[in-house]
């Protein structure tokens, strides 16, 4: 998809921002699976946040400045959502491969910390932040090439 953005400056700025806008839209989605426990939500809602980390650092689309703060919030983001995607509840495993308490603790601390970030401001700062920046994006102008920057040669 950047592939399609990047060959088309003044077409990147309504695509771009509608890819932002639906992937911000998944990252919400997942949100409540998240709160709730639900597994895949975890791996999900920290893939899409990966996905809007990725697109916000084309240089090429977006204004830098602006960009660098989403980036770095949606990495600790997916930092705090990490260890939940990576981790299994207890009543997922079967009787035979049970590890004792210190699985069912792992993933207990990776749910409260997961929890503990989407119920942070920080958290609620980022979606109002994402929310702002898909209305608006800033979108970077193409320059303007000059002809007096080039030499011709004829002959």
């Amino acid at each position: 998809m950047l592939k399609a953005l990047e060959s088309t400056h003044h077409k990147a700025g309504p695509a771009a921002s509608s890819f932002l806008f639906d992937q911000v839209a998944a990252l919400l989605c997942y949100d409540p699976g998240v709160r709730s426990g639900e597994h895949d939500a975890s791996s999900a809602m920290g893939a899409a946040a990966g996905r809007v980390w990725s697109v916000l650092g084309d240089r090429r689309l977006f204004d830098r400045t602006t960009v660098d703060g989403l980036r770095a919030e949606l990495a600790w983001l997916s930092e705090a959502l990490g260890p939940l995607s990576h981790s299994a509840p207890v009543h997922d495993q079967t009787r035979s491969n049970v590890q004792g308490p210190a699985q069912g603790s792992a993933y207990e601390a990776a749910y409260d910390r997961a929890l503990a970030a989407l119920e942070s401001g920080r958290y609620f700062r980022l979606v109002a932040d994402l929310q702002e920046f898909c209305s608006a994006p800033p979108v970077r102008k193409p320059r303007r090439r000059h002809l007096y920057g080039r030499r011709l040669y004829r002959g």
